[in-house]
């Protein structure tokens, strides 16, 4: 078969010029004329070369070959589907159109004006849309050349690995997020990476083949501590600091603090429903305590032992009897509504034992 003749394609570039200077319309329609052909004889070589390629692998050709049979086409990695190669091939046309129609026009406006200058307004008018048209042409087939370039890059980056993270192919490519994401997928949707490529959004990941991996399991959160092992190291925290202190008179009013503390803390753990009433307890009387305790055990080991460090530590003195107190009234509260029931059982018990005649004074008859 012989190979199509491209006459088009051989044009000399001055001759486009010299005919566009005696007929724009003529000469854009050459620029085009000539591209679209050199694109087209570039493709027959390329086919005609990798035909070559396949017939040097296989060997010779066998004098008689069988009839040959249509198949379906096979897809896959960096083999892209027909209609990816068809956007692929208009999104490349599209783009050689955009320049050279938009150079084409943008120069025949500007000699309009400029060069050969405007007979008329209407004339200065059409050369100035030319202008502006041509130039927004222009930009846009420069735009397109570079998104396609960008999509090659990606490619050749991706090279034969199964999934690429988004930012580490972003950052090979020297590309924002925002203009990584949108060339990804235009390379996508033209068959840079295959008929089978897809951005897995669950792991910012450009899936070329084959499964997408895995997301990271999230850290499961610790579980909060234990009400008991709270309750632990207060009791541990009051027992070092009654450790600290020498004096015995102060150390029994610390172990009568542990004493009662461990008591409201035993009831807390077997009703639940008392910690309520134990929040401030919690939260400031014990704190508050063990803050003086330490700061008791403390002051001995100053160096000096002046009317200030003595002040303090009988001010601290003073206030364990207050404490003690005040841990007992909270341990005797937690009793409270034990209490309102206890007075209300024995209420309901004396009455009942009144309607049935079972209390002592009818014994007695």
């Amino acid at each position: 078969m012989q190979p199509k003749k491209h006459y088009f394609a051989h044009i000399p570039t001055i001759a486009i010029f010299i005919v566009f200077a005696m007929s724009a319309p003529l000469g854009v329609l050459l620029f085009i004329l000539k591209s679209i052909d050199k694109n087209a004889e570039k493709e027959e070589k390329a086919a005609a070369q990798a035909q070559a390629d396949y017939r040097s692998d296989l060997g010779p050709a066998p004098a008689q070959t069988a009839p040959r049979q249509e198949t379906e086409p096979t897809y896959g990695h960096d083999v892209p589907t027909k209609e990816q190669k068809d956007a692929k091939e208009r999104h490349k046309l599209l783009t050689t159109l955009c320049t050279i129609g938009g150079a084409v026009f943008l120069f025949a406006g500007f000699s309009t004006l400029f060069m050969d200058g405007a007979d008329s307004m209407m004339e200065a008018f059409t050369a100035i849309a030319q202008m502006l048209g041509g130039g927004a042409a222009l930009l846009t087939g420069l735009r397109m050349d570079r998104t396609r370039k960008l999509e090659r890059l990606l490619d050749k980056i991706a090279g034969d690995r199964d999934n690429i993270p988004l930012d580490e192919l972003f950052a090979a490519a020297g590309i924002d997020a925002a203009k990584g994401r949108a060339a990804v997928e235009s390379a996508i949707s033209h068959g840079y990476f295959g008929a089978d490529a897809y951005i897995d959004n669950r792991t910012a990941t450009l899936v070329v083949r084959g499964a997408a991996p895995q997301p990271p399991k999230q850290p499961e959160p610790k579980p909060a501590p234990e009400p008991a092992d709270q309750y632990a190291a207060l009791l541990q925290q009051l027992r070092q600091a009654n450790d600290a202190i020498p004096d015995p008179v102060m150390t029994a009013k610390i172990s009568r603090l542990e004493a009662v503390s461990a008591r409201i803390f035993e009831l807390a753990k077997q009703d639940p429903g008392k910690k309520a009433q134990l929040q401030k307890f919690m939260d400031y009387y014990l704190p508050t305590a063990l803050k003086l305790l330490n700061t008791y055990a403390s002051l001995p080991a100053q160096d000096v032992q002046g009317e200030n460090i003595a002040d303090a530590k009988k001010n601290i003195e003073r206030s364990m009897d207050l404490l003690v107190t005040a841990f007992e009234n909270q341990l005797d509260k937690l009793f409270q509504s034990d209490a309102l029931d206890v007075s209300a059982d024995v209420a309901a018990l004396e009455g009942m034992l009144n309607m049935d005649g079972l209390t002592g004074s009818d014994f007695a008859k």
